[in-house]
């Protein structure tokens, strides 16, 4: 059995309590290096998923600006459709250019800034996913407002970006709604992000912030949408936690999901409402 010694004097005491000090603080310093990379990892994971869907968009980009291309070089004396080809391929690359710069913006380890503008962070979440939610039958709302939040916009989006995704996932096969609104109250910004699908299930609703907690995947899944890690929503919530905000949920079997987000907004920009 080990034995340990217990300090006998006043300067060893005060000499043992500054190296639990100091383990404690190294271990303080391990535990947020490996939710850094953890976040870091997690957001890959996103991208990985994303690069199903925007590959896919980036294909019917492509398509008409080919088709338009080839046959105007086919009628060289054409000159209208020459000019339509030629604004074909200039809309399709304006589009694509702006998929490829949230893209990267996405992929950033951090950011310098600590203050997101909603609006825009919200606008830049749902470029990030390229392909328009009216295409899979979901009818996106949006009503926000204009405040500036005090988080880190990348960390803001990844939130954002994990909440809609896991929403389009449950949309997807019979379409519905996903709304996304906030409002004002002192120096807080309650947030929601709704769908109108089948509701988490009750086995997983306890532990759902949990790491490692998911659901079944799709059999038919083929871009792997619906594998999850199962550590997004235990990342959103540290994120959240992180700025002191809070975030929780409430779900009804076959009538959706609502996400509930509190978070500080700038001081002296604040409404009440």
């Amino acid at each position: 059995m080990t034995q340990y010694n217990l300090p006998t004097s006043e300067n060893d005491q005060l000499a043992s309590i500054e190296q639990l000090l100091e383990h404690f603080e190294h271990l303080e310093s391990q535990f947020k290096t490996v939710r850094e990379s953890l976040t870091r990892s997690h957001r890959l994971t996103t991208l990985g998923t994303l690069s199903s869907i925007v590959a896919h968009e980036l294909n019917n980009i492509l398509t008409p600006v080919m088709s338009y291309s080839e046959l105007a070089l086919q009628r060289p004396d054409d000159l209208e459709l020459t000019k339509k080809a030629l604004g074909k391929a200039v809309a399709g690359c304006q589009r694509a250019a702006k998929i490829s710069q949230c893209i990267l913006e996405f992929s950033h380890t951090s950011d310098q800034t600590h203050i997101a503008n909603l609006s825009e962070t919200v606008k830049d979440t749902l470029a990030c996913l390229a392909r328009d939610p009216a295409k899979d039958g979901i009818k996106l709302i949006l009503n926000l407002p204009d405040v500036q939040v005090q988080m880190s916009p990348l960390n803001l989006q990844q939130v954002l970006m994990n909440l809609i995704l896991n929403a389009r996932k449950v949309l997807r096969k019979s379409g519905g709604e996903l709304e996304i609104s906030g409002r004002t109250n002192g120096r807080h910004l309650h947030l929601e992000i709704r769908d109108t699908g089948p509701g988490i299930p009750p086995e997983i609703q306890e532990t759902l912030f949990d790491a490692f907690v998911t659901q079944n995947a799709d059999p038919n899944d083929i871009n792997n949408e619906s594998r999850g890690t199962g550590l997004g929503l235990c990342i959103c919530r540290d994120l959240v936690h992180q700025v002191g905000g809070e975030i929780d949920f409430q779900t009804d079997a076959g009538q959706g999901t609502t996400f509930f987000l509190t978070l500080p907004i700038l001081e002296n920009l604040y409404e009440t409402t």
